[in-house]
């Protein structure tokens, strides 16, 4: 579907930085200065001067629409279009000729495109025109895709429609995490059950995509886990058991030897369970130990060699009373005895229940087994939110979780690093460790994977056609719902714009990067703007560059920090509403800032704190970050 596309990129405005860049085709209006013998004059394009050939002579002082011929010897040969006397001090008046020039329709949409690239001073020429009209017409408002022509024009990328579209999906503003947890939530909805959609939900839990109701089935099922893991520490094991009885999915009061000989006992009055089931092979060993607990089985040793055979998929030997052993000898076996089978038989089913559960039947297998060990539907649903209520207090550090005792503390950190795996921020080689195996799992780096498939191991190939950008083309070629196509399409147009934006261009590498980000229990994006011109090996030069972090907060909102790079000597820019408040919160770490980043051989010459609001133009900066032009480069075909 969506990929980068290879191609010729568009040439540079025609006005930068003293030069002007010139291409076959391109339409031009500009001043005759003066004549020459030959059909040679001076030509005036905005402020530049340049000797060309025109097609028929010229009157000097006039104004004309030119259009670049192909060169002749090396000469510019300018054709030039008939104008008739039209207001050239008016904008809409040189657009309306300009259309004229095309052959085009006049139309509002086309009028408008042609003044947009009249006052950006942009190359045009039929093809692009035409083409840009048709992608304009094609979105919701030509004003917001205006922009987008720009962009593709001044970072001299391909110009097709792919492109346009996959810049147009990230101007749209939409949270990326939203976009992922939605195509999570379809796919978890069990309308498109496939190979591809178990895959991508993998993926996507990888990238931490969680939201609160998550934590509700996560959250339980962590406990039991906790709880059941014979890897768990005593301490462990009793703060889980512990919580379980708060949340009420185990009843207060009951110790574990008695709830593990109700579960025993009330195993005879269960049927009805799919054979060869996860869920059946649990039934088969509680009956199993019902047996024995009754002493069917004489000694517990027998008892367990019989579980270890359901366990290992073997049929046990049957209830048939052992031979050295009379009827009068029969005794039953002690709970606390039996309890630590009926433990093995639990989390047996369990852990294979949940080393499966990124996929849709094993979200069921689970539920199924805490269906079992706790049949009241109700009291289970309603146990589920309070263990999410008590993992978002502990999270967000209230008093009523502080309350809680030292083991059950435990319990829930464990619960809460295992669900959202935040990362470490203080810490810059772990945090840049998750942002490159981030991007591995968006599939920003597929094509260069493919591209470079020679001599690569075939294993790393594979790893690379199981991110995210390859399972969702997969997708979009499978029999799958609209919805969650239309979800997929949008996602991909958003993974191929970073990787668009993140091309070289001349001298000047850039690179941007979003990402969904868990800050607790709120979801943000994380994005990451690099620019700088490079070194030999093709990387980005530490001493000089610029990078631009944008994320917005729960309570402080849109936040950007514009980090600055001058020979090692770092400037620092914080945008935010609250830029006061900040600053004063900040002032204690400034040395420390300052301190540490002389030890890495920089200088910091200062932070500033700025409130867009109060800024010329503020609100536009924040929104602006990812179409920074900051790192573009402009370079030259013809120097005049």
């Amino acid at each position: 579907m969506l990929t980068i596309t290879s191609g010729h990129p568009v040439l540079s405005p025609i006005e930068m930085h003293g030069t002007v860049s010139l291409k076959s085709g391109q339409i031009l209006f500009g001043k005759v200065n003066k004549v020459f013998p030959n059909q040679a004059a001076e030509v005036q394009i905005g402020q530049q001067k340049m000797i060309a050939t025109l097609d028929i002579p010229l009157r000097a002082g006039e104004r004309y629409w030119f259009q670049v011929q192909h060169p002749n010897e090396g000469k510019v040969v300018l054709k030039t279009f008939e104008s008739p006397n039209v207001n050239y001090t008016s904008v809409k008046g040189m657009a309306a000729q300009l259309i004229a020039h095309l052959g085009m329709t006049p139309e509002p949409a086309a009028a408008k495109l042609a003044e947009y690239l009249l006052k950006n001073r942009l190359p045009i020429t039929k093809e692009t025109f035409q083409s840009a009209l048709q992608w304009l017409k094609a979105v919701d408002t030509a004003e917001s895709g205006l922009p987008i022509i720009k962009t593709m024009f001044v970072q001299q990328l391909p110009f097709v429609k792919n492109v346009f579209e996959a810049l147009f999906e990230q101007t749209k503003g939409e949270p990326f995490h939203k976009l992922l947890s939605d195509l999570h939530q379809q796919l978890q909805d069990g309308s498109t059950k496939t190979n591809t959609a178990d895959k991508l939900i993998s993926v996507l839990d990888s990238l931490h995509v969680a939201k609160q109701n998550q934590l509700q089935q996560n959250g339980l099922q962590k406990l039991v886990t906790a709880w059941l893991d014979s890897d768990s520490t005593p301490e462990m094991k009793s703060g889980a058991f512990s919580l379980l009885q708060q949340t009420g999915f185990i009843p207060k009061g009951t110790t574990e030897a008695v709830f593990f000989e109700n579960l025993i006992d009330g195993a005879e009055a269960r049927s009805g369970f799919p054979e060869d089931s996860v869920i059946d092979k649990l039934h088969q060993g509680l009956h199993l130990l019902s047996e024995g607990k009754n002493g069917a089985w004489g000694k517990v040793e027998k008892v367990e060699m019989n579980v270890n055979r359901l366990l290992n998929g073997l049929e046990h030997e049957g209830a048939k009373m052992p031979t050295d052993i009379k009827p009068n000898q029969l005794k039953n076996i002690s709970a606390e005895k039996i309890s630590p089978l009926a433990v093995r038989l639990i989390e047996s089913p369990f852990t294979e229940a949940s080393a499966r559960s990124k996929g849709l039947e094993s979200n069921k297998e689970v539920n199924e087994i805490l269906g079992y060990l706790n049949t009241d539907t109700e009291q289970v649903a309603e146990a589920k939110g309070k263990v999410a209520e008590l993992l978002i207090q502990s999270l967000k550090r209230h008093p009523e979780a502080l309350s809680v005792k030292n083991n059950e503390k435990l319990v829930l950190a464990y619960v809460l690093e295992t669900e959202f795996q935040t990362i470490d921020f203080t810490n810059g080689a772990s945090a840049a460790h998750q942002l490159k195996e981030w991007t591995k799992i968006l599939g920003l780096q597929l094509e260069h994977a493919i591209l470079n498939q020679s001599g690569v191991d075939s294993t790393d190939i594979s790893k690379d056609l199981e991110t995210l950008k390859p399972l969702l083309l997969k997708l979009l070629n499978e029999q799958t719902p609209a919805s969650v196509k239309e979800i997929a399409e949008h996602i991909l147009n958003r993974i191929t714009a970073q990787q668009i934006l993140s091309q070289e261009n001349g001298p000047v590498q850039n690179l941007l990067l979003t990402l969904p980000l868990n800050l607790g229990t709120s979801q943000t994006d994380l994005t990451l703007q690099w620019s700088g011109r490079k070194t030999k090996e093709g990387k980005i030069d530490p001493d000089y560059c610029r990078v631009l972090f944008y994320l917005e907060l729960e309570r402080i909102k849109e936040t950007v920090i514009d980090m600055q790079v001058q020979n090692r000597i770092i400037k620092v820019t914080v945008i935010n509403e609250h830029g006061a408040a900040i600053k004063e919160m900040a002032d204690h770490y400034l040395d420390l800032l300052g301190e540490n980043l002389e030890k890495m051989d920089y200088r910091l010459s200062g932070v500033s704190f700025v409130n867009p609001k109060n800024e010329k133009d503020g609100n536009k900066v924040l929104k602006s970050i990812p179409f920074s032009e900051t790192g573009s480069y402009s370079g030259v075909d013809i120097r005049i």
